[in-house]
C-alpha cells in the first residue's frame, strides 16, 4: 500500500485529488490539510510514502515548502500537482528536489501512475528542451549556479554546505535562494492532445 498525504490550501483541490485516488485500492490516503501544522496533526505521526502538493502562484509557494521538506535528513517524496506543469515550472522542480510533477490537464491513470513511479524511487517530470533549460537558467546569477548544479546532483543541504565552505544554514538559505529565482509567473498550461507522454524517468 502506497501511503500519500495531501497538501493545499484550497478545499476544491483536496476534495478532487481524494475522488481521483479513491479507485487506486493500492493507494491509501493518510492526511488532508491545508497548511504543514495540520497536516502533521493529522497524520499522527504516521509517515506518508508521497506528500502531494499544488503548485498554483497565487497561492502557497509549493516549490520553497519542497525545498524545506527535501532538505530534512529523512525526506519523504515529494510529487507537485499542478495546472501550470510547463518547462519552466519544471526546471524550478527540479532545483527544488521535488520528486515529480504532474500536469491536472492529464488523467488520473497517469497521476496514480505517477505516484506509483515516485513511491518506487523513480523521477518522473516533463521533458524540456535544450533551449528551455538554458531561458530557466539565465534567471540565476553566477554564485547561484553552483548551487543549482548541486541541487540537480540531488546533493543534500550537507554536502551543499560543504561544497561551498559554509554551515548549513546558509547552504539551506542559498538553495532556496535559487528555487526562489527560477520560480515561474505563467498561466495554466492549456489541455492538449497527446499530452501524456513526455516524461524522463
Amino acid at each position: 500500500m502506497i501511503r500519500v498525504a495531501l497538501l493545499d490550501d484550497h478545499p476544491a483541490v483536496i476534495v478532487g485529488l481524494q475522488r481521483l485516488l479513491a479507485p487506486a485500492t493500492d493507494i491509501e490516503v493518510l492526511a488532508a490539510a491545508a497548511n504543514e501544522a495540520v497536516l502533521a496533526r493529522e497524520l499522527r505521526g504516521r509517515r506518508p510514502d508521497v506528500l502531494i502538493v499544488d503548485y498554483d502562484p497565487r497561492r502557497r509557494d509549493a516549490l520553497a515548502l519542497c525545498r524545506r521538506v527535501k532538505g530534512r535528513p529523512d525526506p519523504i517524496r515529494v510529487l507537485i500537482y499542478s495546472a501550470y506543469a510547463g518547462p519552466a515550472l519544471t526546471v524550478a522542480a527540479r532545483a527544488a528536489q521535488a520528486d515529480g510533477l504532474v500536469d491536472k490537464a492529464e488523467s488520473a491513470a497517469s497521476l496514480t501512475d505517477a505516484i506509483r513511479r515516485v513511491a518506487a524511487g523513480e523521477t518522473v517530470m516533463p521533458k524540456v528542451s535544450r533551449a528551455e533549460f538554458e531561458g530557466a537558467l539565465a534567471r540565476l546569477e553566477q554564485p547561484d549556479l553552483p548551487v543549482f548544479a548541486m541541487l540537480l546532483d540531488g546533493a543534500p543541504v550537507s554536502m551543499i554546505a560543504e561544497g561551498l565552505r559554509t554551515d548549513e544554514r546558509e547552504a539551506a538559505r542559498r538553495a532556496q535562494r535559487v528555487v526562489a529565482r527560477l520560480r515561474p509567473r505563467l498561466t495554466p498550461v492549456r489541455a492538449r492532445s497527446g499530452h501524456a507522454g513526455s516524461r524522463s524517468g
